[in-house]
């Protein structure tokens, strides 16, 4: 390969969408590992659709568009089906419907009566103290009481981050939320002044063939550029921009773009800038595996119905969750089946994500039962999807620590960093974050070009 203009370190969907998001900068994608795509992955197994971790995204995103437009895949969006509107929480020993609207929240029997008094409080809390780095957990019990936080936020954030609301910054992990009180001092005030209730911003998608076909054509798209089993050792600062340094030679560049996990950005910078890499190194990932099982029709008492269903505080069903995948994605499973998708692990129980194969079969099962009634059928597939480093965690800090990577961003001329352990964890968090990194890429390097003409 000449020389590129541009190197990306990473061929994740941080990465790949950045790379696609340069149009006409010439620019070569490296990946470590001989396959690109990161986590946002899919199996394809007999009919089924099986995602390895991602399994879509939220419709609320512009820059999500326009990278599916630019890709030639706006047309093939499938939104998830009306049978999985309904969303579940595991507490009292059974599941309940989580309540997404003030009349849900009224009827429901997740919150004792004198907590739903609790909440009519809630305008009248002041706002919380200015610079202070709040977890999710003293937000919203400040806010809406104890309850509120183990029945309804807490499996949230397991379902989200693999974590515990105790462990998350608000600021960085719900920065909507910290700048709703800030702007209006209360959530309901708020929820009002927006005319939304309790349920999730935007609706999920994804693409026939799955959240990996995303990163496939974005791959494919960028085969001549992209330099898979490559590793990077390491990146120098040159006089005319950087030189990376990689298993198969060096490359120099006007500017590097690193786009892989926040431990593999901390070794390649900290010859640069020590205090950096031990910013990045404090980001910590919780293991998550995936156990993915197709089961035939009226194998359980119950037949899911639903979204999928969460675990609230002092249930010990053993596993972060299980996702109706068939609900969701009618498509996605055979005819005469159900396609289930559990996580087990994360921060709120770190080691059963690295159970021995049976033993992690038998906790899943096991929660099945719980969830659907007696098991009376064998699973027609399965398959476990191990990833020790699987969702980085926002904790306490973590806006300082996003702050020291703008700021040698901004000391390091030409160097840019992306990834999913900085301001969002979702894929569309990713693409936003990629789009805004490439138009600060190109905007750099006409800055650079008009001066290397007048010198």
């Amino acid at each position: 390969m000449n020389s590129p203009r541009v190197v990306i370190v990473g061929a994740g969907v941080s990465g790949l969408a950045t790379a696609s998001f340069l149009d006409g900068v010439p620019c070569t994608v490296i990946e470590a590992s001989e396959t690109p795509g990161g986590n946002v992955r899919t199996d394809h197994v007999e009919g089924r659709v099986i995602d390895r971790a991602a399994n879509g995204w939220l419709d609320s995103e512009p820059a999500m568009d326009r990278l599916l437009e630019k890709l030639g895949l706006a047309e093939q969006v499938l939104p998830a089906s009306d049978r999985s509107s309904v969303r579940w929480i595991y507490a009292d020993n059974k599941m309940q419907a989580a309540p997404l609207s003030p009349p849900a929240m009224l009827r429901t029997r997740l919150i004792p009566w004198w907590a739903k008094l609790r909440l009519l409080l809630e305008p009248l809390i002041p706002r919380a103290k200015k610079g202070t780095d709040e977890t999710v957990h003293d937000f919203v019990t400040r806010r809406l009481g104890r309850w509120f936080v183990d029945r309804m936020v807490g499996p949230m954030v397991a379902g989200i981050y693999a974590a515990r609301p105790e462990q998350l910054s608000l600021a960085a992990a719900f920065p909507k939320m910290a700048a709703m009180e800030k702007q209006y001092r209360s959530l309901f005030i708020a929820m009002l002044a927006k005319r939304r209730g309790g349920a999730p911003a935007g609706h999920l998608q994804t693409l026939p063939r799955g959240a990996g076909q995303l990163t496939t054509v974005m791959a494919e798209k960028l085969a001549q550029s992209l330099s898979c089993n490559n590793p990077v050792e390491g990146i120098t600062k040159t006089k005319d921009g950087w030189r990376v340094h990689c298993k198969d030679g060096d490359m120099d560049a006007s500017a590097v773009v690193l786009a892989c996990p926040a431990f593999v950005q901390a070794r390649l910078v900290r010859g640069l800038d020590s205090s950096l890499a031990t910013a990045l190194e404090e980001i910590q990932y919780a293991p998550v595996t995936v156990v993915v099982t197709a089961w035939p029709a009226g194998a359980f008492d119950r037949s899911p119905h639903g979204f999928g269903v969460l675990v609230a505080k002092g249930e010990d069903l053993g596993v972060l969750g299980t996702l109706f995948t068939s609900e969701a994605y009618p498509t996605q499973s055979k005819d005469g089946e159900f396609l289930l998708r559990t996580m087990v692990g994360g921060a709120v129980d770190p080691e059963a994500a690295g159970l021995p194969h049976q033993a992690l079969l038998d906790r899943v099962f096991t929660a099945h039962e719980r969830i659907l009634g007696t098991r009376r059928a064998e699973p027609t597939l399965v398959r476990v999807y191990r990833h020790p480093e699987g969702i980085p965690q926002y904790t306490v800090g973590h806006p300082a620590r996003v702050s020291a990577v703008k700021a040698a961003q901004s000391r390091f001329s030409g160097l840019f960093f992306v990834g999913n352990h900085l301001q969002g964890i979702g894929v569309k968090d990713c693409v936003a974050t990629a789009e805004r990194t490439a138009k600060d890429i190109q905007n750099f390097l006409e800055i650079t070009q008009s001066t290397e003409v007048f010198e």
